[in-house]
């Protein structure tokens, strides 16, 4: 058994792409109506929302910050500049240097996927 997180989306295709390419997660299963993405220590299912609910979500571009959940995905990258880069060509974006914080050893920053929800990359200290 991973740890294990699901997240509801509008356009499952363009985030799983973002979470693919920007944070190495690969596809393990898939349907229309879901993704389930995965690495050696979790697992991440986007599950597409009704098309009822998806008609009265607007994504904004650039993505709007959704900061009122109460759920906030972390993810370990070995360079949070490398990801910054990606991030934007996805339609997705990582805060600026200077919005990092060290905690505990590690460089911390956070960011939003193409939906607007708020990602934290971590990346460990020097070697």
């Amino acid at each position: 058994m991973k740890a294990a997180a699901v997240l509801y989306v509008k356009d499952i295709d363009r985030v799983s792409a973002f979470y693919e390419r920007c944070l190495g997660l690969v596809v393990a299963d898939a349907a229309e109506s879901y993704r389930v993405l995965e690495s050696e220590a979790w697992t991440l299912s986007l599950v597409a929302v009704a098309d009822e609910v998806a008609a009265t979500i607007d994504i904004a571009v650039p993505p709007r910050r959704r900061e009122d959940v109460p759920v906030k995905l972390a993810f370990a990258v070995p360079s949070i500049e490398d990801v910054r880069h990606v991030a934007a060509s996805l339609g997705g974006g990582v805060d600026r240097k200077d919005d990092e914080w060290d905690f505990r050893g590690c460089q911390h920053c956070d960011g939003v996927d193409p939906e607007g929800n708020v990602i934290q990359l971590r990346e460990p200290p020097a070697k």
